[in-house]
């Protein structure tokens, strides 16, 4: 990170200070200054996650007065349990999962909707004949499971279908190897990896697929979301507040800057993933921060219908046995603070 600039006074006495008393440097002085915040993401680093990479790389958290450590993610860490045991302060979430949590009896808020719209798709052949989720009656289709499924048991109810008894559903892996080898008729695939590596990878062009969109089919389950224990931010508003604001600010930096972000998260990462798969994958996701309907103004805002849309749906599908208070749920006045 780069030093906050100080006073040129402030700076020579720090310096000539050092140098007579053998203190420790003015970086180690600076940072010592710094708030310090832990964010637990929910994979590695990768440009889903490029926002907070990029506020960090480019100072925008220090600028604020915090030092920010991003701890990657994996399938045997949970982000909810980080932040339930003070591990970290922050978590990164779907927004459907923290719903599970909270009706467990965790004390969370989303204070940061990231994705404004759902990722996950479903991938059909074109020949196939399977465009929408009417179609869906009587076939094969793949699902990771593990609470994405419920978005899939909604694109059904919304067509009318049993998802119990009038769908085959499979367990898909995270290949697309299913769906390529015909053993699945659709695939599921988010827009910003799995979708990607069809057109990559496995030489499909946008003419050979059909792709059934939740949003556009009234299924979607909001994704992405920043949460905090709610007895944390109250006591630490400030913090918060100043964390979201960087945040929103390292979001915009990505999305007019988006080939720069992608080196930002290729050099944070372990190179399991090439630059350009990494900048294809930012491309998709500032269509999910900032979708059509917003503006770079309103990155993280909280939209009501769409999170009572996720709550609804969440309840009707059994991802959840009540209906959560939104009230309850969320806390938007961070974000107001943030964006004053």
């Amino acid at each position: 990170m780069k030093l906050r600039k100080l006073a040129a006074v402030t700076a020579s006495f720090a310096i000539l200070a050092a140098g007579l008393a053998g203190c420790g440097s003015t970086e180690e002085t600076s940072s010592a200054e710094l708030d310090k915040l832990t964010v637990q993401s929910l994979w590695v680093p990768q440009g889903q996650f490029a926002g907070l990479y990029v506020a960090d790389a480019k100072g925008f958290y220090e600028e604020e007065g915090i030092d920010v450590d991003i701890v990657p993610g994996g399938s045997d860490i949970s982000s909810e349990d980080q932040v339930e045991n003070d591990v970290a302060q922050v978590g990164i979430a779907f927004y459907s999962s923290v719903l599970t949590y909270q009706e467990a009896g965790y004390d969370f808020i989303n204070v940061f909707q990231t994705f404004k719209e759902s990722p996950q798709y479903l991938v059909t052949k074109k020949d196939s004949g399977i465009t929408s989720g009417a179609d869906l009656a009587g076939k094969k289709v793949g699902s990771w499971f593990g609470g994405r499924q419920y978005e899939l048991f909604a694109l059904a109810e919304e067509n009318g279908i049993d998802p119990e008894n009038d769908i085959e559903w499979v367990q898909q892996d995270y290949t697309m190897d299913q769906f390529v080898n015909d053993e699945i008729d659709a695939a599921s695939a988010m827009s910003y990896n799995e979708l990607l590596l069809l057109y990559e990878e496995e030489g499909f062009s946008e003419d050979d697929i059909n792709i059934i969109n939740m949003n556009e089919e009234g299924a979607a389950l909001l994704e992405d979301c920043l949460f905090v224990k709610r007895e944390w931010a109250e006591e630490n508003r400030d913090l918060l507040v100043r964390f979201l604001r960087a945040t929103i600010k390292g979001w915009q930096y990505t999305a007019e800057n988006p080939e720069e972000a992608a080196q930002i998260v290729y050099d944070a990462g372990d190179g399991s993933s090439t630059l350009e798969h990494q900048l294809a994958m930012i491309e998709k996701v500032i269509e999910l921060v900032i979708p059509e309907d917003s503006d770079a103004e309103h990155i993280g805002s909280l939209d009501q219908d769409k999170i009572q849309q996720t709550i609804d749906l969440g309840y009707n599908t059994g991802l959840i046995k009540d209906k959560i208070d939104i009230d309850i749920s969320i806390d938007d006045s961070y974000w107001n603070e943030a964006v004053k």
